[in-house]
């Protein structure tokens, strides 16, 4: 057997470290990749859309939408009931999946509730936000200009959200008020869209989001989606 020499024994680890290397890239080029949320939800509409029916009624928007059980209020309406909401979701995030979400079914009806992430979560200023309404609102005049379209307000927050989150509420409700008025303002003058005021109806006199409608601070509990559905519910029929 040969014995080995001193550069040999050189050799060695820097053939080890690039074996090791090797192995690393290896099982990160392989790793199967985790699809989020986000894409598991409208990789599920897209399946779903062949299947459906089209000119029903879409309720479109973040997890306040996507948490809302539907069918247990909206069944014995003569349309059917769609949800398209994506718990996490933003106004960027909804423009990406416009088609997949709605232009595919051609909706003949359409609840929007969006831009709470944005602020919440997403540390976006109230124009941005609108900027992106503004979009939303013109993709959909353009390719569904017969759909009926109520823009729900996005609703406030109270204290459970702070004890959460650790995070001070007072500047993101002023945010969403704000935004809530350019909402009210931009659709209120076209003929097919409609501004749903659910903020008043489930906040305090502080503008607090009632405790007994909420279990975090954030989201409707039962007792919200009744509110939600009472107001609701007459627009649709």
């Amino acid at each position: 057997m040969k014995k080995m020499n001193k550069r040999d024994l050189i050799y060695i680890p820097i053939i080890s470290v690039l074996i090791i290397a090797l192995l690393l890239v290896l099982l990160f080029a392989f790793k199967p990749y985790e699809i989020s949320y986000y894409e598991k939800k409208c990789q599920s509409f897209e399946t779903q859309n062949a299947n459906l029916s089209k000119g029903q009624i879409i309720f479109v928007g973040d997890s306040i939408t996507d948490l809302y059980p539907l069918d247990n209020y909206y069944c014995d309406l003569s349309l059917s009931v769609y949800n398209r909401g994506i718990g996490g979701d933003t106004t960027d995030g909804l423009l990406n999946r416009m088609e997949v979400s709605l232009f595919d079914l051609k909706p003949s009806k359409i609840v929007l509730m969006i831009g709470v992430n944005d602020i919440y979560g997403g540390g976006k200023d109230v124009d941005y936000v609108f900027a992106n309404y503004q979009t939303i609102i013109s993709q959909i005049e353009t390719s569904l200009p017969e759909a009926e379209v109520y823009c729900m307000s996005i609703i406030s927050q109270n204290e459970k959200l702070t004890q959460l989150a650790n995070i001070d509420i007072s500047d993101k409700i002023k945010k969403i008020m704000t935004l809530n008025e350019k909402i009210k303002n931009l659709v209120q003058a076209k003929s097919n869209f409609s501004y749903v005021d659910l903020f008043s109806a489930t906040a305090d006199e502080n503008n607090r989001l009632i405790a007994s409608y909420t279990g975090d601070g954030l989201h409707l509990n039962s007792a919200g989606f009744e509110v939600w559905t009472s107001i609701l519910k007459p627009l649709l029929v």
